[in-house]
């Protein structure tokens, strides 16, 4: 099963290392309020700063993957690591690996846009295994998204819907160790999983909650679990 590695926070960097795939969720609410069109929700599928949404979780993942265990954003319990690897417009926030309940705070550089996964996984083959197809790895990717419940999101109170239409599966595959040091050529990688991409937040204190879980028995992961909390400043 070396094709798994998950994201969101309690399984150890080397279980991680020996199971390959992916895993993330963001942003859930409270009840009574929903997300209107003012806020800095972008619709599913939005491009930002000429690159798709498909594009950007690809980025996502070798984000998540390049830094060492010791700055590694996904592995880190608190958020002092939060600015790792960050390039750009899009700034990337994680979940942990295996199930986790993590609460982070973060810095975050004003006029910038924000992307995260709900939950996700991803799938690439071990070193050496020159048999897995590109079509291999979108299926695996998939098995526990199809099976994703209890989705949440929330913004500074205020409950994200309608996240079912948030997937985002990979198209076509990529190398997912394309900006880790001395890393094999992790290819073919496919991603899958529920996203959201916000707006710029304004300068300021906000609160993002998300989360979610699998339904999946007698598989990797399947009943993977996510409660993750960013308290964010915006400067």
């Amino acid at each position: 099963m070396y094709g798994r590695r998950i994201l969101f926070a309690d399984v150890s960097a080397r279980v991680l290392r020996a199971c390959r795939g992916l895993i993330l969720p963001l942003l859930g609410g409270l009840a009574g309020e929903s997300a209107s069109a003012s806020a800095p929700v972008l619709p599913p599928q939005a491009s930002i700063d000429g690159r798709s949404a498909e594009q950007l979780t690809v980025q996502w993942w070798q984000w998540a993957l390049a830094a060492p265990d010791d700055i590694n954003p996904v592995m880190d319990l608190t958020g002092a690591h939060c600015a790792v690897g960050q390039r750009g417009q899009v700034w990337f926030l994680a979940g942990g690996f295996g199930s986790s309940k993590i609460r982070r705070t973060c810095t975050v550089p004003a006029a910038r846009h924000l992307m995260f996964p709900l939950i996700n996984m991803a799938y690439w083959p071990q070193r050496g295994n020159d048999d897995m197809t590109c079509e291999d790895a979108k299926g695996s990717a998939a098995l526990n998204n199809d099976t994703a419940i209890d989705l949440f999101a929330e913004i500074d109170g205020v409950v994200v819907t309608d996240l079912r239409s948030r997937r985002i599966a990979s198209t076509t595959c990529f190398d997912a160790y394309a900006r880790a040091r001395g890393a094999y050529r992790a290819y073919p990688a496919a991603s899958d999983g529920y996203w959201l991409q916000l707006k710029p937040l304004p300068p300021g204190r906000h609160v993002l909650k998300f989360g979610g879980r699998y339904n999946r028995r007698s598989a990797d992961y399947g009943r993977m679990v996510q409660d993750i909390e960013y308290v964010i400043d915006v400067r």
